[in-house]
């Protein structure tokens, strides 16, 4: 590979792993995909995407009628700070602008997108997944929230765990991922839940307190405003057949 190459794909229910010497980015545009990455389990939606660094193995299940932006990069495209740095933590919020572009593809799947629109969003791209400053403390406070999101996580923890006030971490995420922090916290707790829903035989009302949720009923408000469905809808659903 010598140049970036866009590309609107679906996954089917389940995939074998897979390797490339180029790097990857997955972002999703529509539905949910349960990513396995060097044997790390992420589970990928409108607010969190990945990068593959290359050569990494990676597979794959996705949600029905699912969309996803991938990205490939020739490795050289990026040095070597950057590429451990992206290695460390491959999962990533997406930011605003990076969600704004994917919206923006349509739905032709399977086709290479347009090089004019590659050439014009690109820069933006690396952009937004450059991990500096407060940038890189973003991503790592959300990776901590979505590694424990049933934790206790108070604007103040937030803003602790960035090293900003609360007032300045509102503002922080807001240019980064157009949401509130307490908005990226309850897309977590969801996100989790799903998993759970997904992935296990564990109670509905153990899964809500697990993920943080005062009771089950929070759940379930939340799953049916998110995906119209119920706890007990979602896991018949995607429920992976025995």
């Amino acid at each position: 590979m010598t140049s970036p190459a866009f590309n609107l794909r679906q996954y089917g229910r389940a995939s074998s792993v897979d390797r490339h010497a180029f790097a990857q980015w997955v972002v999703p545009v529509c539905g949910e995909l349960a990513f396995e990455l060097e044997g790390r389990g992420a589970r990928l939606d409108l607010l969190q995407g990945a990068f593959v660094a290359p050569m990494a193995g990676h597979a794959q299940t996705a949600s029905d009628d699912d969309r996803f932006l991938i990205v490939d990069c020739p490795a050289e495209m990026f040095d070597d700070d950057t590429l451990e740095c992206l290695q460390r933590q491959p999962v990533l919020a997406l930011p605003a602008r990076v969600r704004s572009m994917a919206q923006r593809l349509g739905t032709v799947v399977g086709e290479p997108v347009d090089a004019t629109f590659v050439q014009a969003e690109l820069p933006g791209l690396l952009q937004a997944f450059s991990l500096a400053g407060s940038a890189t403390r973003l991503q790592a406070v959300c990776a901590r929230i979505e590694a424990n999101p049933g934790q206790a996580w108070p604007v103040e923890r937030i803003a602790g765990e960035v090293g900003v006030s609360g007032s300045r971490v509102h503002a922080l995420f807001r240019q980064a991922f157009g949401l509130s922090p307490q908005a990226w916290l309850s897309g977590s707790r969801l996100r989790w839940a799903r998993g759970r829903l997904a992935d296990s035989d564990v109670s509905i009302a153990a899964i809500a307190q697990h993920a943080g949720y005062s009771e089950q009923s929070a759940l379930t408000r939340a799953l049916r405003r998110e995906w119209g469905m119920t706890p007990a809808d979602y896991r018949r659903r995607y429920r992976p057949a025995q």
